[in-house]
């Protein structure tokens, strides 16, 4: 179960690692204005903020950027947030450091061989997680027969939150990054040993349900590690091979176990021949708690529905959420394209207009691209899925598959938002959409309505989700110039 991931900034003030979990990383004030995040601001480059000498900002652009500059604007926000020179001079100074090297020779979006092979981890990543949903859905019916489905939906609403919540952090802080496992491998025993005492163990202390909601939240967490290592194919093996012996009726608690136990040596083994020397940075403590907390939302919003019927109603909610994991999926592999897209959109552009706010911009055209991917692909999907109902038993209602779309969209909404240095509107966003949810199954249960609608209370919560989160992101991405330096450069 794979929430969005975030990404975050690495060494050369690009980030990785978008999202099914994110795509940019910015350190951004409220006000716009780049935050410094050095050991404070490089001195100005004369009294009262004169101009830099060239030679001097080309150091500051170097030692920000890790190579030249890209265009004027990308060369003036370096020199305003890191020597503290003033708008007019920076900008007198920028275009001798611009490098026509550096241009984008055509008009294909051209990636470096070590971002091609990222994509095609994440493409393996979306192929993996999708033998994960189905090998997960196919357990539900033995599960349930060995542990009760009572017990089983208890464990779901569990387990499902944590290791969204998990795997958000996670790609928040090292496997959002280039070097994701090298970083990781330096944390790796601390992570493990916090994880076991905060998670793991208040987990199996829960009567009946928390030993399997311990299981499952290891092997979820621990499957996004071995995705991120290349190796979840293997991951997608093992989950076939534990589907296989649980309809053959071998005990729930032998193949739960054996397959806990193989996931967490695998991601051992994955983290250890992983371990570079490497001089990139984990991400922020804070930034990883506010996403994991962002990740929990996503996932309270999955179980608050008593109506979906999670460990109840076998493999139905699992074979429903599929068509809108793949949508947001594609919807977040497209979004890699505004590292491309955008600078070549404002190469050339006077500074006003690149700052005006424009629905035309190539910021907002690849925003709106994802979601028409994302929307575009759950319907068809969705369709399919419902047509085929005599091989899904009937999977299922139309408004379950519009419930899970609404999750898919603010999923990918929250986690740009977070992605875009928005974290006070990712948090109002997410917090109002399980509020939102919560507060439609109380009032429906007070007043005696019955749930004739399966997903109506997380249809009620996905909806406020996205209407918290368009506005903040429209504001951003309109000003395709704004974007580009306070979000996607300065780290």
């Amino acid at each position: 179960m794979n929430g969005n991931g975030n990404g975050n900034g690495n060494g050369n003030g690009r980030s990785h690692r978008p999202g099914g979990k994110g795509l940019v990383s910015a350190k951004a004030q409220p006000n716009g204005k780049a935050h410094v995040s050095g050991n404070g601001r490089a001195p100005v480059g004369g009294p009262g903020g004169a101009t830099p000498p060239n030679d001097y900002a080309e150091g500051v652009l170097d030692a920000r950027l890790g190579r030249p500059a890209l265009d004027v604007l990308e060369a003036t926000v370096v020199l305003e947030a890191w020597t503290g020179a003033p708008a007019a001079s920076a900008m007198s100074v920028a275009p001798d450091l611009v490098s026509s090297e550096y241009r984008v020779r055509d008009g294909n979006i051209n990636l470096e061989a070590s971002e091609d092979r990222e994509q095609q981890s994440v493409i393996a990543e979306g192929l993996t997680l999708v033998l994960s949903i189905i090998s997960v859905a196919a357990w539900a019916t033995p599960l349930s027969k060995d542990y009760g489905p009572h017990v089983l939906a208890h464990a779901i609403r569990f387990a499902l939150p944590i290791a969204v919540a998990l795997q958000w952090g996670l790609r928040s802080r090292y496997l959002g990054r280039r070097g994701a496992l090298a970083i990781f491998a330096r944390d790796g025993i601390a992570f493990c040993a916090l994880a076991m005492l905060v998670v793991e163990l208040p987990l199996a202390l829960i009567h009946r349900s928390g030993p399997i909601a311990a299981t499952l939240v290891a092997i979820w967490v621990g499957g996004t590690i071995v995705s991120r290592r290349g190796w979840g194919l293997v991951y997608a093996c093992a989950l076939v091979a534990a589907t296989i012996a649980l309809d053959d009726g071998s005990p729930a608690n032998l193949v739960l176990g054996s397959l806990t136990a193989f996931t967490l040596i695998v991601c051992v083994v994955g983290v250890l021949t992983r371990r570079d020397s490497t001089d990139e940075r984990a991400g922020s403590i804070p930034r990883a708690l506010l996403a994991t907390l962002l990740g929990g939302c996503i996932g309270a919003l999955l179980v608050s529905d008593p109506s979906l019927g999670w460990g109840v109603r076998g493999l139905h909610p699992a074979i429903s959420l599929l068509p809108s994991v793949i949508g947001s999926f594609w919807g977040g592999y497209y979004l890699w394209n505004l590292y491309d897209v955008i600078p070549r959109g404002l190469s050339g552009m006077p500074l006003a207009s690149a700052s005006s706010a424009t629905m035309r911009g190539p910021a907002m055209s690849i925003f709106i691209g994802a979601m028409a991917r994302l929307l575009g692909a759950t319907v068809v999907l969705s369709a399919i899925v419902m047509l085929a109902g005599r091989w899904t038993h009937g999977s299922d209602q139309t408004s379950l598959f519009i419930a899970f779309a609404g999750v898919a969209l603010v999923s990918l909404l929250i986690g740009l938002l977070e992605s875009l240095a928005l974290r006070r509107a990712a948090l109002i966003a997410a917090a109002a959409a399980v509020a939102a949810e919560f507060a439609w199954y109380n009032l429906a249960t007070h007043w005696g309505i019955h749930w004739h609608i399966a997903g109506a209370a997380l249809v009620v919560g996905a909806t406020v989700g996205v209407l918290f989160s368009l506005p903040p992101l429209i504001r951003r991405l309109a000003r395709s110039g704004n974007a580009l330096a306070t979000t996607l450069w300065i780290q």
